[in-house]
């Protein structure tokens, strides 16, 4: 079973077992199963941080999970899976027990997960339950993830991307909250659709980054090549079609004015207007050809007449921080750079030769003013 064997290869490369062909084969397994990926990357950077685990502890939660693995009829070929039962070579034993341990207990919450969301949330209705794919990154992290179609899609921090195990079959279709790159593979029988929260874009074959955090003000569509359609939410008769090198910008908050009096007509029709929508050029380096809102996917943090306001939401995504500036002329500061190795701590010395504030730093929490 190709689950088994990818948690079996998992645990031997954690422990430093693995031969070099074990480990290609973990990531051909791992192309193949893209609902995996976000379950794998948790285990890996959890034993990259060297908890202390006992190796009687690993053994008690190797055996437990185990057994909640039986309980719930999820097969596993005890024939592979690493030895703990014998103490003697204990330096060997001890590392591939403690990875046992963390990666049977993380595919336990994973299994969990899929078959609850499988069997309530995505019920289309009472006869036919749809198994879907979930792929999150944190802040401070980012993904590749290559689909069942062989379109491939670069995720940025603080990102999901869902779509249906049927996908292909008669629909390409997938659910994305945050930022993503995508090279779609071309199937003209078959459109590929992403829905957004305010937009829905349809393509068949093409390269385009999308920008649709639910908390941001604008949701940006950016196209390197080919071409796309693009369906504005709640104005489904209007179709924007883009060709290369354009940028789509629509506004998310569909109300323009909260402070007004019921009274006056001008202000009724400040509420009733329809998002802000702007098609405009892409603005490509003339020394490298690039392009800024593509560069994430090169860890290049790229701004151009950016406000600080605006910047600190990248900032916090990108360094996993939480960004508090407490000054509004701050907030509006225009600012141009790239980060690329950069600590938080120097791209914010960096970012206070450009404009002069203070900042206090307290755990990830960090607070600006002038």
């Amino acid at each position: 079973m190709n689950q088994d064997r990818v948690w079996i290869l998992l645990s031997k490369k954690l422990s430093g077992e693995a031969i070099q062909a074990e480990i290609k084969e973990l990531e051909v397994l791992i192309l193949g199963h893209p609902e995996w990926q976000q379950a794998i990357q948790n285990i890996e950077d959890l034993w990259g941080q060297k908890a202390q685990v006992s190796f009687l502890e690993a053994e008690e939660s190797f055996l437990f999970h185990q057994q909640k693995l039986r309980e719930m009829g999820i097969g596993f070929d005890e024939q592979q899976t690493p030895q703990i039962k014998s103490r003697r070579k204990f330096g060997r034993i001890y590392q591939i027990a403690a990875a046992a341990a963390v990666i049977i207990s993380f595919f336990f919450l994973f299994k969990s997960m899929v078959l609850s969301e499988g069997e309530s949330k995505y019920n289309r209705n009472q006869n036919i339950t749809r198994e879907v794919n979930e792929i999150t990154t944190r802040a401070g992290s980012k993904s590749k993830i290559k689909l069942p179609d062989g379109s491939i899609v670069w995720l940025n921090a603080g990102s999901k991307l869902t779509y249906y195990k049927d996908y292909g079959k008669e629909l390409r279709e997938i659910y994305l909250s945050g930022e993503g790159f995508f090279d779609v593979a071309k199937m003209k029988d078959k459109p590929f659709i992403i829905h957004t929260s305010s937009i829905t874009i349809k393509v068949l074959g093409t390269v385009f980054n999308v920008k649709a955090y639910p908390d941001d003000r604008l949701t940006e569509t950016s196209l390197i090549s080919g071409s796309i359609e693009v369906t504005i939410k709640n104005r489904p008769n209007d179709k924007i079609i883009l060709s290369p090198r354009e940028k789509l910008i629509v506004q998310n908050d569909f109300t323009i004015s909260k402070n007004i009096e019921p009274d006056s007509l001008s202000a009724k029709r400040q509420v009733l207007a329809p998002p802000l929508i702007l098609v405009d050029k892409l603005r490509y380096n003339p020394l490298d050809s690039t392009v800024a809102e593509a560069e994430w996917t090169n860890n290049r943090l790229v701004f151009r007449d950016e406000s600080f306001e605006e910047l600190a939401v990248r900032l916090e995504r990108w360094y996993d921080v939480i960004i508090e500036i407490q000054d509004e002329n701050l907030k509006k500061a225009k600012l141009n750079g790239i980060f690329e190795t950069e600590t938080i701590i120097q791209a914010l010395d960096a970012l206070a030769e450009m404009i002069h504030f203070k900042y206090e730093k307290t755990g990830n929490k960090i607070l600006i003013n002038p």
